[in-house]
């Protein structure tokens, strides 16, 4: 960015990594663990049922526990890659995860502060976003996102980062108003 910058958060490794940590052990969970085993027997002709629907799902576990091992191993580049995760200034927003460029404060038409799941993000809805480079995945998530409640075109959230989100409502609100 051109002018000083407001707020910024850098990627944070430890984070990432317990991130990481977390998916990987639960791979190894699924691969290591023999869930058929422990499958209760079912005396009923609808436990039956449920022991075969059971039994097909059980019997996936330890490719979803190879994709899952596989999958953390790989973003571990990522996680210790040094970056800016999030930057607010005089110029706009600088969030690389999601954007392609900086959003310009004028190319926001509201700005307001949602939970998603556990966390709180700040989600952004951007004037005639169709035409906005946004990342393709994030375009397709927050599309996702906004079947399922008022998100905006881009959710700005501070937990793969080393930010604090009220420090973050707290720089936008020097340019735009945020909705509580």
């Amino acid at each position: 960015m051109v002018g000083t910058s407001n707020y910024v958060a850098h990627r944070s490794a430890g984070r990432m990594g317990l991130l990481i940590g977390l998916i990987v052990v639960l791979g190894l969970v699924f691969v290591l663990v023999d869930f058929s085993a422990l499958m209760p027997e079912m005396a009923t002709t609808g436990g039956r049922r449920r022991a075969r629907g059971l039994a097909a799902i059980v019997q996936f576990l330890p490719w979803f526990g190879w994709f899952a091992i596989i999958v953390g191993l790989a973003f571990v580049p990522k996680a210790l890659r040094k970056g800016v995760e999030i930057e607010i200034g005089p110029d706009g927003i600088t969030y690389p995860s999601a954007l392609k460029a900086v959003l310009p404060w004028d190319r926001i038409e509201r700005v307001a502060v949602r939970k998603m799941s556990l966390y709180r993000v700040l989600a952004v809805h951007i004037s005639d976003a169709g035409n906005f480079p946004i990342k393709p995945m994030a375009r397709r998530i927050s599309q996702l996102n906004k079947t399922s409640g008022d998100y905006g075109d881009i959710n700005i959230e501070t937990h793969r980062s080393t930010g604090n989100f009220d420090e973050l409502v707290a720089a936008v609100e020097q340019y735009c108003e945020v909705e509580r």
